[in-house]
């Protein structure tokens, strides 16, 4: 004998079955939605911190602990946001060099912080060469020229024969190196007058090379380190054209 279901049970059935789809949307769009309002929120952050990192980096600490904190906190929403977006560690990393460098931090606490974030950004994307040049800087500013370092600066130039941040740890790093009569200055010679050559054929590090070599009032040893370079890249460091000093 065949069962019979009441229409009007059927068409509870079906009517829950569209509600529970109704729903199961309305759901499945809410989340949609905060995700990406929260990656809105969390870019946002990002490209404000950047500008304001970017400004500290052309002028120097003239920025005020307000803006410090300003960054801080924003890119600290960000990495919260998402902390797996190795851009967002980077920065993160940066601003507490910043903090560190502009006395706003404990600076071994600072420089401590900053070097874990960078290490998150390179497990995140590891070929990117600029966090490595970073990683670098932090272990020049902790004093620490040791071996990790050295693997640090390898891995930098690897991953950016041409890029113009590392051109420029290698100038400014060299350069301390050299005036301190540092030993760790042997191992990255060569890499050291390489780069200066690099830094200064790029448009995008030129200055800040040219800048670094007065700052030390190196024209004359630069000129003896760029001896086999071309007469177009020689004329650009002022008085090496009228220098006749031989190489030691």
């Amino acid at each position: 004998m065949a069962i019979v279901i009441p229409r009007g049970l059927t068409q509870a059935r079906m009517f829950i079955k569209h509600y529970v789809a109704v729903i199961s949307f309305a759901i499945l769009a809410l989340v949609c939605l905060i995700a990406a309002i929260r990656f809105t929120s969390a870019s946002f952050d990002y490209y404000q911190v950047r500008n304001i990192l970017a400004a500290w980096q052309e002028q120097g600490n003239q920025q005020s602990p307000e803006e410090y904190q300003l960054a801080k906190t924003a890119i600290q929403s960000a990495v919260n946001s998402q902390p797996s977006h190795p851009l967002y560690q980077d920065l993160m990393g940066q601003v507490y060099e910043w903090g560190a460098i502009a006395g706003y931090e404990d600076q071994e606490q600072a420089l401590k912080a900053a070097k874990a974030h960078y290490l998150q950004s390179t497990q995140l994307r590891p070929l990117w060469p600029v966090t490595w040049a970073s990683l670098a800087m932090i272990k020049w500013r902790q004093q620490e020229f040791d071996q990790q370092m050295l693997t640090y600066l390898q891995r930098a130039s690897e991953l950016g024969p041409k890029k113009p941040e590392v051109h420029l740890l290698f100038v400014q790093l060299g350069m301390a190196l050299y005036a301190s009569n540092h030993p760790m200055l042997l191992r990255i010679r060569e890499e050291f007058y390489h780069r200066i050559s690099m830094g200064l054929r790029d448009a995008k590090s030129r200055g800040k090379v040219l800048a670094l070599i007065k700052q030390y009032a190196a024209n004359k040893r630069v000129c003896r380190w760029l001896r086999n370079e071309p007469p177009s890249i020689k004329r650009m460091i002022p008085q090496c054209s009228n220098s006749k000093r031989k190489s030691k």
